[in-house]
């Protein structure tokens, strides 16, 4: 009996030497779900303009218009040509269950030119749409 014995007291100490990991392991867990921020990815990598104001949009918008450098443009993660946003947008703001708070945010690269943003811009006033607002990122101080 005494070699069973031996073997079960085994056992046990090493059950309680994987307590500590177990706990350090939970704590890391804990602190990544708390610090870590999920965001949803865009359809295309774009990398908006500079901009020294810090006006950050409280909620998410209601629609995102993503415009590539390619001149490729994605209305809420799906493919579109310029010619059938306006219709996109009106359908989506006819059957918005606020329309006070309904906005569209237009996130593009930041090397596209004006010219090429007119269009969206256009699309979206043509669906009588007038929140919409410029994604950018903040331009740190240069130290």
């Amino acid at each position: 009996m005494k070699i069973g014995e031996k073997y079960a007291t085994r056992n046990a100490a090493n059950d309680d030497n994987m307590v500590p990991l177990i706990n350090v392991v939970f704590l890391m867990l804990v602190f990544f779900m708390v610090a870590g921020q999920i965001q949803k990815a865009d359809p295309i990598a774009v990398m908006p303009p500079h901009s020294i104001n810090d006006n950050r949009a409280v909620t998410d918008p209601s629609i995102e218009i993503v415009l590539g450098t390619d001149g490729s443009l994605y209305v809420d993660d799906a493919l579109f040509s310029i010619d059938d946003v306006q219709a996109y947008l009106e359908q989506q703001f006819a059957s918005a269950p606020d329309k006070e708070a309904f906005w569209v945010q237009i996130k593009a690269d930041g090397s596209i030119s004006l010219e090429k943003l007119r269009p969206v811009f256009n699309q979206v006033r043509l669906a009588g749409l007038t929140k919409v607002s410029l994604a950018t990122q903040l331009e740190r101080g240069k130290e």
